[in-house]
């Protein structure tokens, strides 16, 4: 099989139709947003980017980031029921799908990797996060692969927050 390059690309008026005619399994359908509705919530909010995953001239796959700053409940004692809310900002690797088509191919593992490089560089972090809900097996063993550790964190639906340090 040919080793096509991988890119990462802006959504434009040029892209827009083939990411939207993107598909996934049916079983993953509960796992992640339509893109429709990640592209208008990043047109409501402007931390967000959504990208296209380009597998040479085709698009491939879909994602979305975004850099938070957020409240996050630490502990101050382990031997007091002690608890501080401490602002810190969040690079976030928000949403991610590879098209049904190209599914089996370990291009998941790629664009993630190269999505991750680009993040920890762009942003200039030491750590970047994301959610997955906990029966979704697949992700949660991709990003176990790429050193994503759970964090014990929780946000909504029940998603698991996972965190990988650069």
């Amino acid at each position: 099989m040919t080793q096509h390059t991988l890119g990462i690309q802006d959504v434009s008026q040029s892209n827009l139709q083939a990411l939207l005619n993107l598909e996934l399994n049916t079983d993953q359908t509960r796992f992640i947003e339509p893109i429709a509705d990640c592209l208008q919530e990043a047109k409501e909010d402007a931390r967000y980017t959504p990208v296209a995953l380009y597998y040479g001239e085709v698009i491939a796959g879909f994602a979305m980031y975004g850099q938070f700053n957020e409240f996050v409940l630490s502990t101050l004692s382990t031997h007091a029921e002690q608890a501080a809310t401490n602002q810190e900002t969040r690079v976030w690797f928000d949403r991610f799908l590879i098209d049904r088509r190209f599914q089996g191919l370990g291009l998941g593992k790629r664009f993630a990797k190269l999505l991750l490089g680009y993040l920890f560089e762009h942003f200039n972090c030491q750590q970047i996060y994301l959610s997955v809900y906990p029966n979704n097996r697949n992700a949660i063993k991709l990003y176990r692969q790429l050193s994503f550790e759970f964090t014990g964190e929780l946000v909504c639906d029940g998603e698991q927050v996972m965190c990988c340090k650069r």
